[in-house]
């Protein structure tokens, strides 16, 4: 959950970072084709995972709608080992951040049944405004009208284990439309709506807090791609 923002070039890591992902843009441009992917709703991670050899970048902008001031820019990156494993790094890019860490994302769908259309996988990824990592526990039901997600996530210091809901609808593999909640005074509701293409995805949504205040816009634009063995 970060921004990029103006620093002196040269020594500064951050700007060499972001230069790579530009190159990483235009290097996988020619990727085949492959349905987009993103592995959580607005807020909350779901089972969802970016398939073998499969990768996805996501860009996350986030700040107030009245004249779209940012607060936080983060790119997301995963890459799918498997059909049930993706792994990742998250870069905060936001202005005026001296901290611009990478932090690890990862998720591992360990239990799947297609008799009971159920998924249930465990992970970390970096939630919110502190840009830390929480790790989560995730279930999702298909109720073939809807998608349901229920799990919990642990607070990066150990202080508290959150509890999150959700829900979504995908329609003709096009549209998606989602809702989600995580308690504790820190986390939001949120609210959003999408739209997938073969190599990308965009979607936007509207977080409000729960101890109250503006609601805050977020926007994801998500470009995926396959690699290695999934490009023959």
């Amino acid at each position: 959950m970060a921004t990029a923002m103006a620093r002196r070039e040269g020594t500064d890591p951050s700007k060499r970072i972001l230069r790579s992902l530009f190159g990483l843009y235009v290097a996988l441009a020619v990727a085949p084709c492959t349905q987009a992917c993103y592995s959580g709703l607005v807020l909350i991670p779901t089972t969802d995972v970016a398939g073998a050899y499969t990768w996805v970048l996501d860009n996350q902008w986030q700040g107030y709608s009245q004249a779209l001031r940012t607060e936080q820019l983060v790119f997301n990156t995963e890459l799918g080992i498997g059909e049930r494993f993706e792994i990742g790094l998250d870069l905060n890019a936001t202005s005026g951040t001296t901290d611009r860490r990478l932090l690890l994302n990862a998720k591992w769908v360990f239990f799947s049944s297609d008799r009971f259309r159920l998924k249930i996988a465990a992970g970390v990824q970096n939630m919110d405004e502190r840009f830390m990592p929480h790790p989560f526990l995730v279930a999702t039901k298909d109720w073939g009208v809807l998608r349901t997600h229920l799990g919990m996530q642990r607070e990066s210091d150990g202080s508290a284990t959150n509890w999150f809901v959700g829900v979504d609808r995908i329609l003709e593999d096009t549209w998606q439309f989602m809702a989600d909640y995580t308690s504790g005074q820190s986390n939001y509701a949120s609210a959003g709506a999408g739209w997938m293409g073969r190599r990308w995805q965009v979607f936007l949504g509207a977080q409000w807090p729960n101890a109250g205040g503006s609601p805050v816009v977020v926007l994801h634009v998500v470009l995926t791609g396959k690699y290695g063995k999934g490009r023959g």
